[in-house]
């Protein structure tokens, strides 16, 4: 019982360390030229689908994508798409719809979700729901994100 306490004492600890300071990524604007860009560089499109305050989501942010994007090694598209947000986006069709409608037309709920896409706006990977287990999160990334690639290759 100790252990499991002290556990969510610091799960508490790191999510409350994640909302002192957002960590902002690339929001979606327009899918279709991302998807352009996916289809020129054999890259997947990771979408993250949040929402302002979300402390899952800031530290999907901080800890995995955030880095992925600093050091520059990871062949992927990153894009932030929020839930409840009007900002105005075009969809991979090239149709203009905002963030908020998209999330729902594509049956998002709830935040965070993590997915991994082709050019065509289709799923290349099962996508990553919630946090998972934090200590493992690293490790289901890199196993979709490395799905996502060899199903990639595959259609090319």
């Amino acid at each position: 019982m100790r252990d499991l306490s002290r556990a969510l004492l610091l799960m508490l600890i790191w999510m409350g360390q994640a909302l002192a300071a957002s960590t902002e990524l690339p929001r979606a604007t327009d899918l279709k030229a991302d998807a352009q860009a996916s289809m020129l560089q054999a890259a997947p499109i990771l979408i993250l689908y949040s929402l302002p305050g979300c402390a899952a989501c800031e530290v999907i942010r901080r800890s995995h994508l955030a880095p992925m994007l600093k050091d520059g090694k990871t062949r992927i598209i990153v894009r932030q798409i929020d839930l409840n947000s009007t900002q105005a986006l075009k969809d991979f069709a090239g149709r203009s719809t905002t963030h908020g409608e998209f999330a729902r037309a594509q049956g998002i709920r709830f935040a965070p979700i993590v997915k991994l896409v082709g050019p065509d706006g289709k799923e290349l990977a099962e996508p990553l729901t919630g946090t998972l287990l934090p200590d493992f999160y690293a490790a289901y990334l890199d196993d979709a994100i490395g799905a996502a690639r060899a199903k990639l290759k595959a259609a090319s």
